[in-house]
């Protein structure tokens, strides 16, 4: 399994900027038709696809959604994808295998909602890291890159998935997941500004 290629795009061009750098709006149309003109959704797309047609290469692709919303690649034999968005900054990754990706502004909403997705037995284990505030960021984006890969059976993230070790020096997060025997190995990065998660499927 190889390591699979991600881009982070800060969103700073106009609506206009954006679409001047794609060439097939018929493959996002409906998608943005209903949106207000350069409102944040609006934004999010365009960026998307802009990040998307450069991690192909220069090549825009057809992407179809399931009816969960889980993004594809509308041809054969394409590599696996995943998107993620927040505030000024959307995030495209393609792999080999099952692939999912997440990117947080960082801020204060994340404390408010622990006990959501965090049990006592992870808030003591993110406790042994240097930064408690980065580790609850990073605990609730790697659990969201984990639940776009294990899929809606997987909904309660608290119940069905925990957090056994956080490795900052390596940057991974070793998360066991109900039903199998090995831990996923979830792996981050941070900025001042959001922490970035990632993981492939090491079942498939």
């Amino acid at each position: 399994m190889s390591a699979p290629d991600y881009i982070v795009w800060k969103i700073t061009e106009s609506e206009e900027e954006l679409r001047a750098g794609l060439s097939h709006p018929e493959y996002f149309e409906a998608k943005v038709r209903n949106l207000k003109p350069g409102s944040r959704r609006m934004m999010e797309i365009l960026a998307v696809r802009r990040a998307l047609k450069e991690l192909m290469y220069g090549e825009e692709k057809c992407v179809i959604y399931d009816s969960y919303g889980k993004p594809s690649i509308d041809e054969p034999d394409a590599p696996y994808i995943s998107f993620s968005h927040t505030r000024q900054y959307v995030a495209v990754i393609a792999s080999d295998v099952p692939v999912g990706i997440d990117i947080e502004r960082r801020g204060d909403r994340v404390q408010r909602v622990v006990p959501q997705f965090l049990t006592p037995d992870e808030v003591a284990v993110l406790s042994l890291t240097p930064d408690i505030d980065l580790a609850f960021h990073l605990a609730w984006s790697g659990k969201e890159s984990a639940f776009k890969v294990l899929g809606q059976s997987f909904y309660d993230l608290k119940k069905l998935t925990s957090i056994v070790c956080v490795d900052m020096e390596r940057k991974v997060i070793l998360l066991h997941v109900e039903g199998r025997e090995l831990p996923m190995h979830i792996h981050f990065d941070f900025t001042d500004d959001y922490v970035l998660t990632w993981v492939q499927d090491e079942v498939n």
